[in-house]
C-alpha cells in the first residue's frame, strides 16, 4: 500500500528541511504532496528559491494521508502558524493517529496546535524557550520519535531526519537501501 505524506509550505520556508525530505521520501517511493496554505501554489523561500506547490491546501483531502510535513525558516513556521485551518489540520492528524512531523522551528507549530503536551520534542536550539513549557520533555537529540509525533532540530539534520521518516514508513530495509543509494552517513 503506497505511503502519502502531506508538506504543508509557506512563502519563508527553509530549503534544506524541505528538499532533503522532499528527495529521499520520494527516493523510498512515498507519494509526496506539496500544498501551498497561500491563495498562490507558487511559494518562496528563506532565501528567494520559487517552487509550485501540487495543490492549494483548501483542496486537500486530508484522508488520503499518512501523515503531515511541517519544513522550518522562521518566516514559513510565523505563516503556518497564524493559519488557524494549518493548527486544526495538525490536531486532526494527530487526533486520527496519522503521523505529525517537523523540523527546526515547525514544532511550534505543533505547540500552538496544543498536541505536545505528552510528548517528548525537540527542535532549532532557539526554539527551546517556546517549546519547554508545552510539552513532556525537551530534548537536544538530532531526531526525536514519540509516538506518532517526529520532530528534529535543523537544517544539518534534515537527512537524517528523511530517513527516519523512510523507517518508520517503510521500514528499515527501505531505510538503509536509500542511505546506501544516496551514500548517507
Amino acid at each position: 500500500m503506497e505511503k502519502r505524506m502531506l508538506f504543508l509550505m509557506a512563502d519563508g520556508f527553509e530549503e534544506m528541511e524541505f528538499t532533503a525530505p522532499y528527495d529521499i521520501l520520494m527516493r523510498a517511493g512515498v507519494k509526496v504532496t506539496l500544498a501551498s496554505i497561500h491563495e498562490d501554489a507558487m511559494v518562496e523561500s528563506a532565501r528567494g528559491l520559487q517552487i509550485r506547490t501540487d495543490a492549494l491546501f483548501p483542496e486537500i483531502r486530508r484522508a488520503d494521508y499518512d501523515g503531515i510535513f511541517l519544513p522550518g525558516g522562521a518566516r514559513g513556521v510565523q505563516n503556518l502558524r497564524a493559519s488557524e485551518d494549518v493548527l486544526d489540520c495538525v490536531r486532526e492528524f494527530y487526533e486520527n493517529k496519522k503521523w505529525v512531523t517537523a523540523i527546526c522551528a515547525g514544532p511550534t507549530v505543533l505547540a500552538a496546535a496544543g498536541i505536545l503536551q505528552n510528548h517528548k520534542v525537540t527542535s532549532y536550539p532557539a526554539n527551546e524557550a517556546d517549546l519547554a513549557p508545552y510539552c513532556k520533555a525537551y530534548l537536544q537529540d538530532r531526531v526525536v520519535v514519540d509516538g506518532k509525533v517526529v520532530t528534529s532540530r535543523g537544517p544539518g539534520t534534515a537527512e537524517e531526519f528523511a530517513l527516519t521518516l523512510v523507517t518508520l514508513l517503510l521500514g528499515q530495509s527501505k531505510a538503509t537501501e536509500i542511505r546506501k543509494g544516496i551514500v548517507a552517513r
